[in-house]
């Protein structure tokens, strides 16, 4: 259950948009009047990339591959009454819905936390509240986080709610407005579905409350791009009461789609405007989308000011194929900690401000705190993003995409800081194309600047989008990027794997002291073995070198302390020590 002062469930995801949701007692009784802003398409196009991420991240989890611990959502309650204090909606009704909103919620490893105390507004014109009231009403949102209101009644055509998209422009963003007799009544879906809303997901029917509007076809053949943007959802022509029968929820129309094909709608789905008691069903589609939207667009900016979980961290990165990463928590209020750096759901540290080593990979972090008597997480999906530095290669190949000219230099150094080439700035826009020679076992580091300080984010209809992307002579991609502000660098190691090689060899381990993993280090020749002793010579693993990944060694299961290794080398041995910390 809800605790009543703190933390409970809440979700947030969409791409912006006004909606209104019409009631009657027992059905959605009209149309939800969203108003797609002109940017609505731009801001989907923008964020694709970045929204697809998150919706793999989404799928991974289904699957267990990356964390599945469910992140809290802060939010604020505040009930509108009367000037005598009167109000027909209790602080419990309100917990009971929020409570039942969570359990289709959590479906999107998302849960909604009230954020202190409920604040009570004492007025009565916006007690029977009309839209033109929003600002004297929304004076008393609290900051950062999402403001639920509870009114007697939007006098705005009968509307039991509505909310404002991720990607508005406006100064309500964070807000959902409800009726309290939407809010109380037994079969309403109502406030789930303003979530639904909240979170980036649209009406089954489309973009468009207009009959007849519905561009789904049946067939599915443009469901990506069409309707409700969705796959697992039939095709919508706008199915409601009029429609769909409130006694066995069967649908009733004849209406056919653009090429003539009957529609047969899932009058189930909470995202229509099927009658309430009929709606019962979230698609994973659609649960993706609320995960994807949450945390590309509220995620990163919403915190309870007395209670809130956070960190930052800190990557050193070298031509080493690994990264430490410093995390440092800036919680509030905290007085316990566990991290789950790696999206195993298996808690790894314990202290406020660990350091954790990386293989490349993607990962998860999640951070659970409490201050005794509360709990709070928070996962920070694929906060870690590290691949391999480390390619065979003897050219380096750039191609840089320039729209807006003069403002993009770059160069290309060796581990000595000398700049081996450079370029820029653009007089001429379009792709430009350069080669770099590189050695064998360096490490270089290319960098780009640009002196607007939003990176490469021009676009042009003629001519595309900007961007860069460095690669191998085999046309391997080794990085691209767009969005990197003032500058970025790039770390590029040409270490490969020699089995030829006869010259003397240099043999060592990093990190070293370790905490999951150790990598068996190489100037020249490959080693062949490796052995690993405790401090009382017992055997702990051993295993046969062979490809560049067995040089990575996952120390994650030894105990604390002093560990050998005798590496064999062309039937020569060396023996190292390590420390495991």
């Amino acid at each position: 259950m809800i605790q009543k002062n703190y933390f409970k469930q809440l979700i947030l995801i969409s791409t912006s948009l006004f909606c209104f949701t019409l009631f009657s007692q027992e059905t959605h009784n009209g149309i939800c009047g969203s108003e797609v802003p002109e940017n609505f398409l731009e801001i989907e196009n923008n964020n694709k990339e970045s929204f697809n991420q998150y919706l793999n991240d989404y799928y991974n989890k289904l699957h267990s591959k990356t964390s599945t611990a469910i992140t809290n959502v802060p939010a604020k309650i505040h009930i509108v009454t009367d000037t005598n204090g009167a109000t027909n909606i209790t602080e419990s009704q309100i917990l009971d819905e929020i409570d039942e909103a969570n359990s289709f919620l959590a479906n999107s490893f998302l849960e909604i936390t009230i954020c202190e105390e409920t604040n009570y507004i004492a007025n009565n014109a916006l007690y029977d509240f009309d839209y033109d009231e929003q600002e004297l009403l929304y004076q008393n949102n609290q900051e950062n986080i999402m403001n639920i209101y509870f009114v007697e009644s939007i006098n705005q055509g009968a509307v039991a709610g509505y909310t404002h998209y991720p990607g508005s422009t406006s100064q309500y963003y964070d807000v959902i407005v409800m009726d309290n007799q939407a809010t109380t009544n037994s079969v309403s879906s109502t406030l789930i579905h303003e979530f639904g809303h909240h979170f980036n997901v649209l009406h089954t029917h489309g973009l468009s409350n207009e009959p007849g509007s519905t561009d789904e076809l049946v067939n599915g053949s443009n469901c990506t791009s069409a309707g409700d943007r969705h796959c697992d959802t039939p095709a919508d022509p706008l199915i409601n009461n009029s429609n769909v029968s409130s006694v066995n929820c069967m649908y009733t129309g004849n209406a056919t789609d653009p090429i003539g094909q009957y529609y047969n709608p899932d009058t189930s789905n909470i995202m229509s405007y099927s009658p309430d008691s009929c709606t019962d069903f979230f698609s994973i589609e659609q649960y993706a989308r609320m995960y994807a939207g949450y945390h590309l667009f509220r995620g990163t900016y919403y915190k309870c000011p007395s209670f809130n979980v956070d960190f930052t961290s800190e990557i050193n990165e070298s031509c080493d194929d690994y990264i430490s990463v410093n995390f440092t928590d800036t919680s509030v209020g905290a007085t316990a900690w566990e991290w789950d750096v790696d999206g195993d759901d298996i808690i790894d540290y314990t202290e406020q401000n660990p350091s954790h080593d990386y293989i490349p990979g993607i990962y998860d972090v999640t951070l659970k705190i409490s201050n005794g008597s509360e709990i709070l997480t928070k996962v920070f999906p694929q906060h870690i993003n590290f691949s391999s530095n480390i390619y065979e290669t003897s050219t380096v190949n750039l191609k840089l995409f320039i729209v807006d000219l003069n403002e993009n230099t770059w160069e290309f150094k060796d581990s000595n800081g000398t700049i081996l080439y450079e370029g820029g700035p653009y007089e001429q826009n379009g792709e430009h194309n350069h080669e770099f020679d590189v050695l064998q076992s360096e490490c270089y580091t290319f960098t780009i600047y640009d002196t607007a300080g939003n990176g490469l984010d021009g676009y042009n209809w003629m001519v595309g989008s900007e961007y860069y992307e460095l690669t191998t002579e085999t046309d391997d991609l080794i990085y691209s990027n767009t969005n990197f502000g003032s500058e970025e660098s790039k770390l590029i190691s040409t270490e490969y794997l020699n089995l030829n090689a006869t010259i003397p060899n240099t043999i060592s381990i990093s990190p070293n002291p370790a905490n999951n993993f150790i990598m068996i280090k190489y100037e020249n020749l490959k080693p062949d073995y490796y052995t690993i002793y405790d401090i009382n010579g017992r055997l702990i693993q051993s295993s046969s070198i062979n490809k560049y990944s067995d040089l990575k060694i996952d120390v994650r299961t030894f105990e604390k302390g002093m560990y050998f290794i005798s590496i064999e080398i062309n039937q020569n041995v060396v023996n190292l020590k390590f420390l495991i910390k």
